[in-house]
């Protein structure tokens, strides 16, 4: 199954955060688990917790549905890019997947990175989401993954014919966000739709 279009519009700011969380997870993650399976997951387990717990995405990148679980698009294809992969998804241009990648390293299916993380892109929350997303995962073998990724909404996006698009306020109300929550994360992703939709 390929990776379908998203469809999410991305400013300056929203490209330096991703960067620092990928920078992130490879500064902290041990390196037996620096594969690119442990690397999307850690995203996603990180941008799951912070919908769940703050009600808002931590990152701005599309969760879709495939078939070894939930995947961060954006994030898959960096490291598709960074393991010396094309990328042939139409919505990032090559530059932004350049630049993205350009830190990134990939050397006997392990990535790394000499670069460090701008720490001022990332929100207090942000570092507690990504540090127990990393302790979490890089203690998870493959099967143990893919089983507790392999929700309903997951199981929804991934038997949709049309996009495989994990919708965050399902993603947030499957892990146990509190009804609040859940109405804030819908208000604040309306917001953003508004916002989005004018700037267009």
């Amino acid at each position: 199954m390929e990776l379908i279009e998203p469809t999410f519009n991305m400013k300056e700011s929203d490209i330096r955060r991703l960067k620092a969380v990928l920078l992130y997870i490879l500064k902290r993650m041990p390196k037996d688990s620096r594969d690119v399976y442990h690397i999307v997951k850690t995203a996603f387990f990180a941008q799951k917790n912070h919908l769940v717990q703050y009600g808002i995405p931590m990152y701005n990148d599309e969760i879709v549905a495939l078939q070894f679980g939930p995947v961060p698009s954006l994030v898959y294809n960096v490291l598709k890019v960074a393991r010396g992969e094309s990328a042939p998804y139409k919505f990032c241009d090559d530059k932004l997947l350049a630049r993205l990648s350009a830190p990134i390293d990939f050397q006997d299916e392990i990535f790394s990175t000499n670069e460090d993380p701008d720490m001022d892109c990332l929100s207090r929350s942000s570092v507690e989401c990504l540090d127990a997303a990393i302790d979490q995962v890089s203690k998870m073998g493959f099967g143990e993954l893919k089983h507790e990724t392999h929700g309903s909404e997951w199981s929804r996006a991934f038997n949709n014919d049309g996009s495989h698009r994990m919708e965050e306020v399902n993603i947030a109300k499957e892990n146990g966000a509190s009804e609040e929550m859940l109405d804030y994360l819908s208000r604040s992703m309306e917001l953003d739709k508004m916002m989005n939709d004018k700037c267009s």
